[in-house]
């Protein structure tokens, strides 16, 4: 894929013959079907590295303490602090401990997350011993039974959100089969979203979980836009309307990863940063999974159903 920048305005090329081609070969031409094994491949990948974390640790992905409880200690340093030696010497002292750094605009912070019943007093002083000013610092703390709460009514957020999305899918298209594609598209966005959220240490917390609600929006809108055009619009052939559909679908999705990919880099809030980081890893998923997995299926639902 090319892109360059033309009066003012970005232009994506469809270079992507290697796509394109396939879908635009002959009805007798069934190649393009190899390109489900790059969304096998993923899915695999997904699925092995959340098994993997269950295996573990007895849980899928990693909470915040937002969702599970615990103590979260904040303190704004200048230090040049290696965090890795701090968390492991914090770990030695005070059991499960989670320590990041955060950067922005403002004055950098230390994040050190504990359990609830930990004395956060006791962790300050240790972080002043390893030569932390402590003197300006945050203290938030989560109750077990609210952070619960809290997961649970994420959990039923999410499932609201697939339920009702499902039921307005399938009053749009009223085919089963191009609806559940839509619906499993974005199923395995957010289970890619889990997964790589944990290779680069990205908690799963309240700001992440609007991530994953906006993710499933993102998703959705993709593919109906996708399945709409190749189904209802019947004024071009096959080969014209997916044109348009690549090419309107990359344009707003590599839009959204060149925006949020500011906010990653810019790194003006934690929350921020958090969001945008999920967003991202979501968004690259959504690409393989709209045009890897829903398009080459849709392909091969309208050749056995005979519509190309």
């Amino acid at each position: 894929m090319l892109i360059y920048i033309t009066n003012g305005k970005i232009v994506i090329l469809m270079a992507l013959h290697t796509i394109a081609d396939k879908f635009l070969h002959t009805k007798e031409s069934k190649s393009y079907r190899k390109f489900l094994i790059v969304t096998l491949i993923l899915i695999l990948m997904s699925v092995a590295i959340l098994g993997n974390r269950y295996y573990q640790t007895g849980e899928f992905f990693d909470r915040s303490i937002d969702l599970k409880g615990g103590t979260l200690i904040t303190v704004n340093t200048n230090a040049n602090v290696d965090i890795i030696e701090l968390e492991n010497l914090l770990k030695g002292k005070f059991g499960d401990v989670n320590v990041r750094r955060t950067t922005g605009i403002g004055t950098p912070s230390i994040i050190a997350e504990v359990a609830g019943e930990t004395d956060a007093d006791a962790v300050l002083a240790e972080m002043g011993n390893f030569g932390i000013d402590t003197g300006v610092n945050s203290i938030q703390t989560i109750g077990t039974s609210l952070g619960s709460a809290f997961w649970s009514q994420a959990q039923i957020g999410i499932m609201a959100a697939f339920v009702i999305m499902g039921i307005i899918v399938f009053i749009m298209f009223r085919k089963p089969v191009p609806s559940i594609l839509v619906i499993a598209c974005a199923v395995f966005d957010i289970t890619t979203a889990l997964a790589f959220m944990q290779v680069f240490g990205v908690q799963f917390s309240l700001a992440s979980l609007a991530a994953i609600l906006m993710l499933i929006g993102y998703s959705v809108d993709t593919d109906i836009m996708l399945t709409s055009r190749l189904l209802k619009e019947t004024d071009a052939p096959f080969t014209e309307r997916f044109r348009r559909s690549l090419k309107t679908g990359l344009t707003e999705t590599i839009t959204s990863i060149v925006a949020v990919s500011a906010l990653v880099i810019s790194a003006i809030s934690p929350v921020l940063s958090e969001i945008a980081a999920v967003l991202l890893i979501g968004l690259f998923a959504d690409i393989i999974y709209t045009w890897t997995m829903n398009s080459v299926l849709l392909r091969w639902y309208m050749d056995k159903k005979g519509m190309i």
